[in-house]
């Protein structure tokens, strides 16, 4: 500030004419700035006082809190409303509360906000253009219309064995480190990345057995936590339009020409012969749509990472949960134990599936702390948000571009809906209590039509795990744990210190 003092006056003394220019465009880029910042005001849409720099978002964008947490702050805050109005630095944007509004803009009205507010450069990051999560109008139909029939209950029945043969080297694992401390989420890691490499695949990624494969390594240059990935992340998400301009890359160079080279290979080999048995791989090959190399490969990078990294967020806090709960991880074991006697010891799908409690525990996990903690959806058409101020209905208009956040985590811990969110209880999900309870407030994937296309596989292979790990180990706390923290470096829900657990043979 004593700087730009000394220049000024210096300015002043020298060029009178350019100082007083300089004064007046500073003036008036302050009075816009104002102005702008009066949007939500002036639509008479309550919402946090912004800054004129960066809007609403400065504490995420420094990464002093993590976007769920400045969220939460905002829904707490304002709880009688509806909806309320931010600033994405410079953009107005909205935070949507109500049930009722999230149901019309993830269903009825969904064709209004049919993009995620994902922003990635195409040039910078090709195989992305083919991610159904990432694209929007007909490329998102057809990737979507091509991928379903790779995650349904049929495929997933077929899958089960692999997984199944998977689990059996991961409860290996888990008993040759009885008595350490092992980290959850890197322990879920290693056995979602073991799982997709088999299921969409036929390949061995050696996650048990190298503590340096080659998939696990590749995982972590895409998702790993650092500030680096934490300044691009905030890029992507706060200010899109960098992306456009500057090579903010998602996928590392080094993983793109990895997974490239791998899936080139995997043709090669399946010109000659096909695998043994139909792998999401070979499903797709099989679909009798006409793939580029770069589109398989493209999908098949979906395949790996929405098929590792989600699950094993979801799966590591579920074993956290059970550790930190012994008389619900009691009673899952009974569960477990009373559905394989009465199926003679026989796992499969149908009574996987069967086990009510084991879907409860992991609802309730998802609930407490689901992958995503927000979702950001983009305004695709003009759009007009209705509400209730002083008994009548009022309308604001949504410009098209405008920014939707769902605030996830927020909604799924507001005691108005569970009471006592804190508390682990299963139980919320039996069907008496979903019965009494307010729909739409429990989405850990999304809903409507742009729910997430693996969820299936997901839940199918989390559930698996923590059948195989409560049936043959007794989870509990490390004394070595630390309290749970936000990442802030994650746009993901992820442990600051990580999830420290000891695993005894039952």
């Amino acid at each position: 500030m004593i700087v730009l003092t000394t220049l000024l006056i210096g300015l002043l003394y020298t060029n009178p004419v350019a100082f007083v220019l300089l004064v007046a465009a500073g003036v008036l880029v302050w009075l816009w700035l104002r102005y702008h910042f009066k949007h939500w005001q002036r639509e008479s849409v309550p919402g946090p006082k912004p800054s004129l720099l960066f809007g609403n978002l400065t504490s995420s964008l420094f990464m002093k809190k993590h976007i769920a947490e400045v969220a939460d702050e905002w829904y707490n805050e304002f709880y009688n409303e509806p909806f309320i109005g931010y600033y994405k630095i410079f953009k107005p944007s909205v935070l949507i509360r109500d049930p009722e509004l999230i149901k019309t803009v993830l269903g009825k009205d969904q064709s209004c906000f049919s993009a995620n507010d994902f922003a990635f450069n195409e040039k910078t990051d090709p195989l992305l253009a083919h991610n159904p999560f990432l694209v929007e109008g007909e490329r998102w139909r057809k990737a979507r219309q091509l991928l379903t029939p790779l995650y349904t209950g049929a495929k997933m029945k077929q899958l089960f064995p692999v997984m199944n043969q998977v689990c059996d080297q991961f409860v290996e694992y888990i008993g040759r480190q009885q008595g350490k401390d092992l980290e959850a989420k890197s322990i879920s890691a290693a056995y979602t990345t073991q799982n997709v490499a088999g299921c969409a695949f036929s390949l061995d990624a050696e996650c048990f057995e190298n503590p340096n494969s080659e998939w696990r390594v590749m995982g972590k240059k895409v998702f790993q936590p650092s500030f680096l990935a934490g300044v691009q992340m905030i890029l992507t998400l706060f200010v899109p339009v960098v992306g456009q301009y500057i090579p903010v890359r998602f996928v590392p160079t080094e993983v793109d020409a990895w997974f490239r080279n791998l899936i080139s290979k995997l043709l090669e080999e399946r010109k000659v012969k096909k695998p043994e048995r139909e792998d999401q791989l070979q499903a797709l090959l099989n679909s009798k749509t006409d793939l580029t190399v770069e589109q398989i490969a493209g999908h098949a990078l979906a395949f790996f990472t929405e098929g590792f990294e989600t699950s094993s967020t979801g799966l590591s806090f579920a074993l956290y949960h059970l550790a930190n709960n012994p008389d619900v991880q009691d009673k899952l074991y009974r569960e477990i134990d009373s559905s394989l006697t009465e199926n003679a010891n026989i796992l499969s799908y149908d009574v996987l599936q069967k086990m009510d409690y084991l879907d409860w525990v992991l609802q309730e996990s998802l609930r407490m702390t689901p992958p995503a903690a927000v979702m950001q959806k983009l305004c695709t058409k003009n759009y007009v948000l209705k509400r209730k101020v002083d008994g009548k209905d009022i309308g604001n208009m949504i410009p098209e571009g405008t920014t939707i956040l769902i605030p996830i985590m927020a909604v799924h811990m507001d005691p108005k809906y569970y009471p006592e969110p804190k508390k682990f209880r299963p139980e919320r999900f039996s069907p008496e209590e979903k019965s009494e309870r307010t729909q739409f407030v429990h989405f850990p994937f999304s809903e409507g039509p742009r729910m997430c296309l693996g969820m299936r596989f997901a839940q199918t292979q989390i559930k698996l795990a923590l059948l195989r790990l409560v049936q043959n180990y007794k989870i509990r706390i490390s004394s070595n744990h630390k309290p749970f923290q936000l990442d802030r470096r994650a746009f993901l829900v992820q442990a600051k210190d990580g999830l420290v657990l000891n695993f005894e043979k039952r």
